[in-house]
């Protein structure tokens, strides 16, 4: 090890000097971090491994590039969440997909009764219900806002089947999106 000769303060000064420029060049990195699109990039890395579909019990549902896909088993159900990406918060919008097993034997008029009170309590004015019948399978959807915070929120709540649900909460701007998503929900072809 090679000795230094400088005296010591002159040896504190620069060892200060170095500290000070790693401190600025640490802090400008948190501040360039915070700038970049995070999840963003998480939903491009899910869908090069995944592709633009999700399984999802019975039937495949298309994710479109700019929505992030979280999978979770809770007990009976497995639920998928698809995240928005793309827009900001004016853009802001989830999709909760539930497949409960075994399936709950529920007419879709008990659903639709039951999802009306539970909007209604939660201060949503349910404005649509629309019938479906998507990959062969016969459901209901409510659709509801609300304000919050100045904006308005959409409600979307589906039931297709006896055992899928699927709800979107969000910015009235991303709700088509959630319709072409539904739209676009097929059984697997076999083979």
């Amino acid at each position: 090890m090679i000795r230094d000769k400088r005296p010591a303060l002159e040896q504190v000064t620069s060892g200060l000097k170095i500290a000070g420029i790693l401190v600025v060049v640490c802090a400008s990195l948190l501040v360039l971090l915070s700038f970049l699109p995070i999840y963003r990039i998480e939903a491009w890395a899910w869908h090069w491994r995944h592709g633009n579909n999700v399984q999802a019990g019975d039937v495949t549902v298309p994710v479109p590039s700019e929505w992030l896909v979280h999978r979770s088993d809770t007990g009976m159900t497995h639920e998928i969440l698809l995240l928005n990406t793309a827009g900001g918060k004016a853009f802001w919008g989830t999709i909760t997909i539930s497949v409960e097993q075994p399936p709950r034997k529920i007419t879709l008029t008990d659903f639709a009764s039951f999802q009306q009170r539970s909007m209604g309590n939660l201060g949503i004015k349910v404005t649509t219900t629309r019938q479906l019948e998507i990959a062969g399978l016969t459901g209901l959807c409510l659709d509801g806002e609300t304000m919050m915070i100045g904006r308005t929120l959409r409600n979307i709540s589906c039931r297709l089947g006896s055992n899928l649900s699927i709800q979107y909460v969000g910015s009235s701007l991303k709700a088509p999106s959630f319709y072409l998503i539904l739209d676009g929900i097929a059984k697997p072809s076999k083979g």
